[in-house]
């Protein structure tokens, strides 16, 4: 027993030193039990981190097997890992990082029917899935479990990561959840994962690092979790935003299919649906159209509007005329609704809106039409 104490001083005494962590902070590290769901780029950098620190049990839900290609960015597998279950492969290299914890490797993919009993048994659920529909069940489990949701996304160059579902025991009262941030999500045919839209392998390591970064905070209840905030990445030009995430009010979970993404106790007020703004544009109604993608992409096609990028939100907010309704677009929808949320985090009376499945959609039901009078 002694000598088990000193292999664990002296595995994780460079973060025992710290004020925020001592011996009482290795013991509740030690005592947790965090569920990663998805062992891919954004899973791998946080097993690895949080077997490190000495987190004492760790789930891991995957039912994908290793690629080739899933070596420039998933950092947990080896060549001799190629055909092997994701879940067992990594297992075996937390455990040679470090023998003296438990990890239930589980094979399978979550659905309505298992979701809550897979859960049930973890303090903290860290969604490091690449699909929206993972995303809205792990979310509505997780507020029936009553358990925080350590989230991420990535694209290309681009990344996202909050906390949802927070415990706050100063408040007492839970933080938002992935439906505050997307109520309901882009059209199936509009949205991409890596195998399709690409991505630099750096990408989901550090927003992996992030998240894993969230999961040590609440366990050691240091600092401040990105509850009610999305912490917004991009790599290309190094610019970090944090947006603020409003709670809604909502029906009660059981009034619902868990997981569900569309359903009536559930309303959208962000999205604008091309063809509302198709008739807008047509009508020449009041309200101001804002292209937050970059400038190559707004050359190559555009409805119209302003040119603003995602990233020039903040310092061009003059040019936003907040006395009309404003419309925000960009590819899919997601810059877009980062840009409305930077801009109602300054401005909480605008009318704001994001159109839903952004210029690709539009252009699936209005290919031919150009409006550069929009403004």
């Amino acid at each position: 027993m002694q000598c088990h104490m000193k292999t664990d001083t002296s595995r994780y005494t460079r973060q025992i030193i710290l004020n925020e962590v001592g011996a009482q902070g290795q013991q509740r590290l030690k005592d947790s039990k965090v569920l990663v769901v998805g062992a891919g780029g954004l899973g791998c950098p946080v097993l690895l981190y949080l077997a490190g620190a000495g987190v004492g049990t760790i789930g891991i839900i995957d039912n994908d097997t290793v690629d080739v290609s899933n070596l420039h960015r998933q950092i947990l597998y080896a060549n001799t890992d190629i055909g092997d279950l994701k879940v067992l492969a990594a297992k075996r290299r937390i455990n040679l990082l470090n023998p003296d914890m438990v990890v239930n490797a589980v094979a399978t993919m979550l659905n309505p029917d298992n979701v809550l009993s897979l859960l049930a048994e973890y303090d903290i659920i860290v969604d490091a899935t690449d699909n929206f529909e993972a995303k809205y069940l792990i979310s509505d489990a997780c507020i029936d479990c009553e358990k925080p949701m350590v989230y991420a996304s990535i694209s290309q160059f681009e990344g996202q990561v909050s906390v949802f579902n927070y415990y706050d025991r100063h408040t007492n009262q839970r933080g938002p959840c992935f439906r505050d941030l997307f109520e309901t999500p882009p059209p199936p045919h509009l949205t991409q994962n890596c195998s399709e839209a690409g991505v630099l392998g750096v990408i989901p390591g550090l927003l992996g690092c992030f998240q894993a970064n969230e999961v040590l905070k609440l366990i050691l209840r240091a600092g401040e979790p990105l509850s009610g905030q999305l912490l917004s990445i991009d790599c290309l030009d190094n610019t970090f935003r944090l947006l603020s995430i409003n709670k809604k009010k909502r029906a009660p979970l059981i009034a619902r299919t868990l997981g569900a993404t569309t359903t009536s106790t559930w309303h959208e007020t962000d999205w604008l649906s091309p063809k509302t703004l198709h008739e807008w544009i047509a009508t020449k109604a009041p309200f101001q159209l804002v292209d937050v993608r970059d400038i190559s992409e707004h050359q190559q096609d555009s409805l119209g509007g302003k040119l603003i990028p995602l990233k020039d939100i903040i310092k061009r907010q003059e040019e936003l005329d907040t006395t009309r309704r404003i419309v925000f677009y960009c590819k899919s929808g997601v810059r877009s609704k980062a840009a409305l949320l930077t801009l109602r985090s300054l401005d909480q009376d605008a009318e704001l809106y994001s159109l839903e499945g952004g210029i690709e959609r539009y252009r699936a039901i209005y290919p031919d039409e150009h409006y550069p009078f929009v403004s």
